[in-house]
């Protein structure tokens, strides 16, 4: 029997932003009222269906012994039968040469809230 395993895609306006297949496990921050603000969810294969919102926040990703991080804006992530679809209005890669991938993409996560606190009154018509 073969072990099973997640297909992560990450989304954005401009069309797919990152597709891995064969990933063991992806975790992200969400952004629900029900769970502790900011809170992480991992997802195994064989994990629930589920949809939920996620912040402005780091996620990241493991393949084998190796773990990648990227930044998202906020959005959506859908759980679907070993398949993680992230809807989001942008996403950048840290670079896993980076002496601290996972402080880079916090701090990169950092900067982009910043950026957006001046425009979301602007985006949304309300503070």
């Amino acid at each position: 029997m073969t072990a099973r395993k997640l297909v992560l895609e990450i989304v954005t306006p401009d069309g797919p932003a990152l597709t891995e297949e064969a990933v063991d496990v992806v975790v992200f921050r969400r952004r629900e009222r029900r769970f502790e603000l900011g809170s992480e969810i991992a997802v195994f294969p064989l994990h629930a269906p589920m949809l939920v919102r996620i912040p402005v926040a780091p996620a990241r990703y493991r393949k084998g012994d190796r773990t990648f991080h990227v930044v998202v804006g906020g959005g959506f992530a859908e759980v679907r039968r070993d398949r993680v679809l992230v809807v989001t209005s942008r996403c950048e890669r840290v670079s896993p040469g980076e002496p601290d991938p996972a402080a880079s993409a916090r701090e990169l996560g950092r900067r982009w809230r910043r950026e957006m606190r001046g425009r979301l009154e602007e985006l949304t018509g309300y503070p």
